[in-house]
């Protein structure tokens, strides 16, 4: 106690020289301050924007490649499955369909002329005319693996109101129009089947939910259906069900009648690479081409991650430039108060506290200056921010290149266009708080080390002899 006493009586002793390192030690402080809080908050955010926008993978035909020999492969929905089942990969959507008629069930506009099917598609693109004779198709099947379905459900176009959304194999919802048509509820059974008429392949199912279905409305009506008005492109005579439920029947094993869209996101752009050889281990043929939107991706988080590295940057040399400088003045300080330490030693006091003694005054001085550099910092490093990330837009729209809109989308299938952060908002957590002390008990320790050495390396004659 006695130490810290006389540690807060000697700042006010020699006021000047604690002035100019308080100073000094405060001006560190709050760029450090600035600087971590900036870092912190921008590294939440580019978590956050990575579990949201992770790089999206695109496997499409490559037609440089093709040549008039060239016979063309569909992937089937087994291998698009199994494309996704990847270490690289941060997600995957997986989005199914398949045309259908009903058994022993109405659907709406059945009325109309509708889809009939003549033959199937080869797998060069071509008409079969062989393949079994078809009758028309009343809806489809909409299968996948999406928690929350679909856009229609996060939009509120499609809401349950019955029930609940399928939650085990070979369940499904139908819409308010359809089970109103057909006298169904909750609980009871349907039994689809494909639209060849000697291979029907039932699949029954389980009704868990109804939901209401606005996807009819004005406005809202497919151009399909405003082109041909039937009960094959009426949207309320969708059946929803489980990816995992569409795989299973035997339907989807039929070829050209499970049509399955894939979309993967990649947990880096940087994994690019890999996962495409890994796709051709898998059976991905030469013939398609696998390629990331890395230029919207590093659209949305490339300013964020570029303000983490020009503040990480202004740190490290903040950090650096001020410890030469308290080291300098440290030792101009040191040699004013030679006579002190000396007094002190040759009176009989141990090197440890008279270390001690100096250690502590830095202590005081720089906690008065890291409370006050955080106050300050907080509410400095706001506007800080805004500036560096606006000009990081600037540059990096700047830097973009020619050719089509590039957005990241959101993992979940949401297209809106997503722009980059225009503001930041940065706050003092935790986590920011802990590195600024520590730094700061550093920053004491650092201004102490001289004094400390010198006491260690001289006795206390040779201190009082040095004195003039």
């Amino acid at each position: 106690m006695y130490i810290l006493k006389n540690a807060v009586k000697n700042i006010g002793r020699n006021k000047g020289r604690n002035i100019l390192m308080a100073v000094i030690i405060f001006a560190i402080i709050l760029a450090t301050a600035v600087s971590i809080i900036i870092n912190t908050t921008t590294a939440a955010i580019i978590k956050d924007y990575k579990a949201r926008f992770g790089a999206e993978v695109t496997i499409s035909y490559d037609f440089d490649k093709a040549t008039s020999n060239t016979q063309y492969t569909a992937l089937t929905p087994e291998q698009q499955v199994a494309f996704g089942e990847s270490e690289y990969l941060q997600n995957k959507i997986l989005n199914g369909s398949m045309q259908i008629t009903f058994e022993d069930l109405r659907a709406l506009d059945d009325d109309k002329e509708g889809l009939k099917m003549g033959g199937s598609l080869g797998t060069d693109g071509s008409v079969n005319s062989d393949s079994p004779e078809t009758v028309k198709i009343l809806g489809q099947i909409v299968a996948s693996n999406q928690s929350d379905i679909s856009d229609d459900f996060k939009k509120e176009l499609r809401k349950i109101i019955s029930g609940n959304v399928y939650s085990a194999k070979d369940e499904c919802i139908v819409s308010e129009q359809f089970a109103k048509l057909n006298n169904l509820s909750v609980g009871d059974t349907i039994v689809v089947k494909s639209y060849y008429k000697n291979k029907p392949m039932p699949q029954t199912l389980k009704i868990s939910g109804i939901y209401s279905d606005n996807t009819m409305t004005e406005g809202n009506i497919p151009s399909m259906y405003k082109m041909i008005p039937s009960a094959a492109s009426n949207r309320n005579n969708e059946i929803l069900v489980s990816f995992d439920t569409a795989m299973a029947m035997e339907l989807a094993s039929e070829p050209n009648i499970f049509t399955v869209n894939a979309t993967y996101y990649l947990k880096d752009p940087g994994m690019l690479k890999d996962f495409q050889n890994e796709l051709t281990k898998k059976g991905l043929p030469d013939i398609y081409k696998v390629t990331t939107d890395e230029a919207g991706y590093n659209k949305v988080v490339g300013p964020v991650e570029g303000l983490t590295k020009i503040t990480n940057t202004f740190l490290i040399a903040v950090l650096l430039l001020g410890s030469v400088i308290l080291i300098l003045l440290s030792t101009l300080a040191i040699r004013e108060r030679k006579y002190e330490i000396g007094v002190l030693r040759a009176m009989g006091m141990k090197k440890g506290k008279v270390a001690l003694g100096l250690l502590s005054e830095m202590i005081v001085i720089t906690a008065l200056c890291a409370i006050l550099g955080l106050g300050v910092g907080s509410v400095v490093s706001q506007p800080v921010a805004n500036s560096m990330l606006s000009n990081q837009i600037e540059l990096a729209e700047n830097n973009q290149s020619s050719g089509g809109a590039l957005v990241a989308t959101p993992i979940g299938g949401n297209t809106n266009e997503q722009k980059p952060l225009s503001e930041l908002e940065v706050n003092l957590n935790i986590n920011a708080v802990i590195q600024i002390i520590l730094i700061s008990l550093a920053l004491a320790g650092l201004s102490s080390i001289v004094g400390i050495l010198y006491i260690t390396k001289y006795e206390p004659m040779k201190i009082l002899s040095e004195r003039n």
